[in-house]
């Protein structure tokens, strides 16, 4: 069954516009939690979905989340294949896009108070309907780590058996941070795993016990990415790289107004180059990214520039190019 990605593309947008940033820091956090489960804190629905066999880990997302493009007639709806002709990334119309709000945003603070940086914590939350897409009562959720030492970050992708390993350098940046996203469980893995069924028993036991409260949570070991990310800097300017791994899933993409989409090439690749427009941050605010598929790595990439000295869309294509001869 496929996870649904949560993500909230606009957190940081309004934070770093309103410190004079011209774009913002993009999590992908929402791309890379249970069902994909955002990182970033705005009780809103991503445009982005994930349709996965093994829980494609943003908030990226993960990650949350995290695409928007201008709605097309339906015959020319964005889509990037595979060599086999399966599709990767289908992009869909707005009216499609599930609706509501996530009932986890309502206490996730208190899951980011108990968990330590790096830590993946396992909850059960008492009267709440099943995880869709997990079927099972066992949710789970990330505190992001930042790790701003390269050789650090470089050994926690490797440790974490990421199939993605983020460069030192994107152009003319330099890495300032990394971020490496957790693969939450299936609903096979949750079934069939005697650790996970003890953890649930132990949390339902705990809230017989204890009437008062509803949230039931603990510290949970994790060992596979489902999603890493890194900053890059120069000079005032930023560079933000993200790569969500599909574990044989597909991205859904929920086209929206106020986007200009293109599908172009680099390297060979398709790239999805987005313009969005966001007069409700603040008047004229608008920043553009890209977006790719690697299938060697079954990872779904974003590209995203900001800060004092924003990349040109030649300039962000050049750099995407270099990534991809890079092994991106």
């Amino acid at each position: 069954m496929g996870r649904e990605g949560i993500g909230h593309e606009y957190q940081d947008i309004r934070i770093e516009a309103a410190c004079g940033e011209q774009l913002p820091r993009i999590e992908v956090t929402g791309q890379v939690m249970a069902r994909v489960n955002g990182l970033e804190r705005v009780p809103k629905r991503s445009p982005l979905r994930f349709a996965n066999k093994t829980a494609a880990t943003l908030s990226m997302l993960i990650l949350l989340l995290m695409i928007t493009v201008t709605a097309y007639a339906a015959s020319e709806y964005i889509q990037i294949r595979n060599k086999a002709g399966k599709v990767k990334v289908q992009h869909f119309a707005p009216d499609l896009k599930p609706q509501g709000v996530a009932a986890r945003y309502k206490y996730e603070w208190k899951l980011m108070d108990f968990a330590k940086p790096g830590e993946q914590i396992a909850y059960y939350f008492r009267g709440e309907p099943l995880s869709e897409g997990t079927g099972s009562l066992l949710q789970f959720a990330y505190k992001e780590q930042r790790i701003t030492d390269y050789s650090a970050f470089l050994e926690q992708m490797k440790r974490k058996n990421s199939p993605v390993v983020l460069p030192g350098t994107a152009g003319e940046y330099a890495f300032k941070y990394g971020t490496v996203y957790p693969r939450y469980p299936t609903k096979a893995e949750l079934d069939s795993s005697p650790f996970y069924r003890k953890t649930l028993s132990e949390l339902i036991d705990e809230a017989k016990q204890d009437q008062k409260r509803n949230l039931f949570m603990k510290a949970v070991p994790w060992t596979e990415a489902g999603g890493v990310q890194a900053k890059y800097t120069r000079q005032g300017a930023f560079i933000d790289l993200s790569a969500t791994l599909l574990h044989g899933g597909e991205v859904q993409v929920y086209q929206e107004p106020g986007n200009k989409p293109e599908k172009l090439k680099a390297e060979g690749r398709d790239i999805v180059y987005n313009h969005v427009d966001r007069p409700d941050i603040k008047p004229g605010f608008s920043y553009h990214y890209l977006n790719w598929y690697n299938e060697a790595q079954d990872a779904y990439y974003r590209l995203t520039t900001y800060g004092d000295r924003i990349l040109t869309k030649e300039q962000l294509l050049k750099l995407a190019g270099e990534l991809i001869k890079g092994g991106l």
